[in-house]
């Protein structure tokens, strides 16, 4: 046993009530704030840390979001010195619960929001087309799209920022326990169903949800270069660009709020394994180190709650221009474009096909399945083409179209790709003097309201992984002789 004047003697107690708190993690700071040792106090609050040199001692008690303490050494005896615990300490215990980031002397406790992008385009309806009635009006969805009519159409992208600041992290639904006598260990799978994985690694809880909530218009290679998702697009008729925000600004909180929920549905569980480990499922185990007691161990779903904000979404005037559809569905484009069709390809099991079709290969039976994927995609590969493929090709193809009042196309649109309607590709405009008169108005109207913060709500979801909570017992020996005595 550890001499008491080798160590210093700390008893953890609830603020409110003064009691024992057990499971608190308790960390040692050097002099540069990084941790330098980790205890975590006992069924009776207590926890012996082991004496350093210097006229004071650096301590968090909590988690990484609680301010440091210092205390003086000299005022520390071989008696037990109480400290308090953390207010949100909850019932049980907090030793294996993710830490939170550092924050930095100086700097406000907050940690610093999370930024979502979205976009959604807006096509300003033409009022002069009419909908005809007729036996032909009948939409088939199983043919290639049509030919463009060669005619341009003016909207507007709405860009929306959700702002996702940390409310903590809090603990969520109890999966499994497990109680083990001293000495004892116990092999348990934590079957997660709940994440996305690919090739270069597990992506951030927020970026999962932000995917189920809008979609990547070319895949990964667009959301590697630029933030947006996309949301679907839709026509506005009337030049109420004030309610076009407000309804894309609800769309994304309705939308936002049931898939935190959906995630949560994912399948998340925790199984006891014996000689083989469940498939797919990460293996975690436990031991009871303790000599004379059972300890308890209580796997529970980790949770975070957000404060999300939605700031005043910026309206920017777009030009579609239609676009023939090209044949993308051949060998020789599939070769020329490789380096596009295996950052957006839809299917990510034909990443090999795609390889092999690279390498040379043409009659495989296999690569014809790819072929046939691309040509019952056309739409999406061929503007995953235009958006990502050379801009200087690009260049020259606009430079030969008109804009609507006579000039070269390229002076007045930029050479980026916004997104697509249809076999339409939105094209940001340098000015809005080119937008018709009521939707040049009703433009410069919405920018000349302040900005604002359009919409405040909270989402609680789900981390990976699961949190372990210990809950030691009564020691034996003491049961023993309290079931005696009764």
């Amino acid at each position: 046993m550890t001499p008491a004047k080798a160590v210093w003697v700390f008893r953890i107690v609830h603020q409110d009530t003064g009691k024992p708190a057990q499971g608190v993690p308790v960390t040692v700071l050097d002099e540069s704030g990084d941790p330098a040792g980790y205890w975590v106090s006992e069924a009776d609050g207590t926890l012996a840390i082991p004496r350093r040199p210097g006229p004071r001692l650096r301590l968090r008690v909590g988690l990484r979001n609680e301010e440091p303490m210092e205390l003086a050494t000299a005022s520390l005896g071989d008696e037990p010195v109480d400290l308090a615990a953390p207010s949100f300490v909850p019932a049980g215990s907090l030793a294996e619960r993710p830490e939170r980031p550092t924050v930095p002397p100086g700097e406000p406790v907050e940690v610093p929001a999370h930024v979502l992008y979205f976009q959604r385009l807006a096509l300003f309806a033409d009022r002069a087309t009419a909908v005809g009635a007729g036996s032909d009006n009948v939409a088939d969805f199983f043919v290639p799209a049509p030919e463009p009519a060669a005619v341009m159409r003016y909207g507007v992208v709405v860009e929306i920022e959700e702002l996702w600041a940390s409310l903590g992290v809090q603990w969520g639904e109890l999966l499994y326990s497990v109680s083990l006598t001293p000495g004892d260990e116990a092999r348990l799978a934590v079957l997660d169903g709940r994440w996305r994985r690919d090739v270069e690694g597990r992506e951030r809880p927020l970026q999962i949800l932000a995917r189920m909530v809008g979609t990547s218009m070319l895949g990964d290679l667009v959301t590697a270069l630029r933030p947006e998702l996309q949301l679907e697009p839709f026509s506005v008729s009337t030049p109420d660009l004030a309610a076009a925000a407000a309804d894309s600004v609800g769309l994304i909180r309705e939308r936002t709020e049931r898939m935190s929920q959906a995630l949560r549905r994912r399948p998340l569980g925790v199984v006891d394994v014996n000689a083989e480990p469940a498939p797919g499922g990460a293996i975690r185990t436990v031991r009871n180190t303790t000599a004379d007691r059972v300890v308890t161990f209580h796997f529970f779903e980790p949770l975070e709650r957000f404060r999300v904000v939605v700031r005043t979404p910026r309206l920017r005037p777009v030009l579609f221009v239609p676009f023939r559809l090209p044949n993308v569905a051949t060998p020789d484009v599939i070769r020329r474009f490789g380096y596009i069709f295996r950052r957006t390809l839809l299917d990510r099991a034909m990443v090999p096909l795609l390889d092999l079709l690279l390498s040379g290969e043409n009659a495989d039976a296999r690569v014809s399945r790819l072929i046939e994927h691309v040509e019952a995609n056309l739409l999406y590969y061929s503007t995953a083409i235009l958006a990502a493929g050379d801009p200087g090709a690009r260049l020259l193809t606009l430079a030969k179209m008109r804009a609507p009042n006579g000039v070269p196309l390229t002076d007045v649109i930029e050479n980026t790709v916004a997104g697509r309607v249809g076999n339409a590709v939105a094209f940001p405009l340098r000015t809005m003097e080119l937008l018709p008169a009521a939707w040049r108005e009703a433009l410069a109207a919405y920018e000349a309201r302040p900005p604002r913060i359009t919409e405040e709500f909270a989402v609680t979801i789900p981390h990976p992984g699961v949190w372990v909570a210990a809950q030691p017992h009564e020691p034996m020996q003491r049961v023993e002789a309290q079931s005696a005595a009764g």
